[in-house]
């Protein structure tokens, strides 16, 4: 049964609460407290972090618990460790805005496929950040201003390094070179697969084969800058 709680960023504040489902943040809170939701299986998104005061995410806050999809946290500026270990669910990481973040902070997140948008501020990817993440296949960010990771980041990342760079005290430097060269790759590829969209619909526009009025006219005109996105 759906159960709403308010947080007040207490340590503790709903620890284990699987029932927790749907949360909304008291006035002028502005951290969510150790483990405040720790296990809490039944909290699937974090919704309630958009538009709030809340900068801080503390140790294992949300360890655990049942989140799929991380979003609404770019005006969250510090992530504690273990602050989203272990959450089975959790498929997409997106806009994080975070200027410190702790160790372990994704680690064991098994269902977790893309590495996004990671914080420009953020030039260390954290020790075992990623450690275990074994469904990861993909780095969908820019990683030209990461200057190291920390000891094991990506241990155990079956599906997105080779098997030398996944192992154990694999060597972090040769760890980011690949990792930065499969990024710009990646990124040259969408960006192709995009080009080559637009020329089909380019080609469609001009002989007179698509909907000069619709869908197709719109692509052309908003990538020329001349109809509002």
């Amino acid at each position: 049964m759906p159960k709403a709680v308010v947080c007040t960023g207490r340590v503790m504040e709903f620890h284990g609460d699987r029932e927790v489902t749907d949360v909304t943040v008291a006035d002028g809170v502005a951290e969510i407290g150790e483990e405040a939701f720790f296990r809490c299986k039944g909290l699937t998104n974090l919704s309630f972090l958009k538009d709030s005061a809340i900068t801080t995410v503390g140790l294992q806050a949300f360890a655990g618990s049942g989140i799929a999809l991380l979003q609404w946290m770019e005006g969250v500026r510090r992530i504690g460790d273990f602050a989203f270990a272990h959450c089975k669910d959790l498929r997409t990481i997106e806009g994080l805005g975070c200027e410190e973040m702790g160790d372990y902070c994704f680690w064991c997140c098994t269902s977790l496929q893309s590495m996004k948008g990671w914080p420009a501020s953020m030039t260390v990817i954290p020790a075992r950040c990623f450690q275990h993440c074994t469904s990861m296949t993909t780095v969908d960010c820019d990683l030209s201003h990461v200057s190291s990771i920390g000891y094991d980041a990506f241990h155990c990342c079956t599906s997105l390094l080779p098997a030398h760079l996944a192992e154990v005290n694999a060597d972090p430097a040769a760890v980011l070179a690949f990792l930065k060269r499969k990024s710009i790759l990646e990124r040259v590829a969408e960006r192709c697969a995009f080009l080559c969209s637009l020329k089909h619909a380019h080609s469609d526009f001009y002989n007179g084969s698509g909907d000069p009025c619709g869908a197709t006219r719109r692509i052309i005109m908003e990538f020329a800058g001349l109809f509002p996105a």
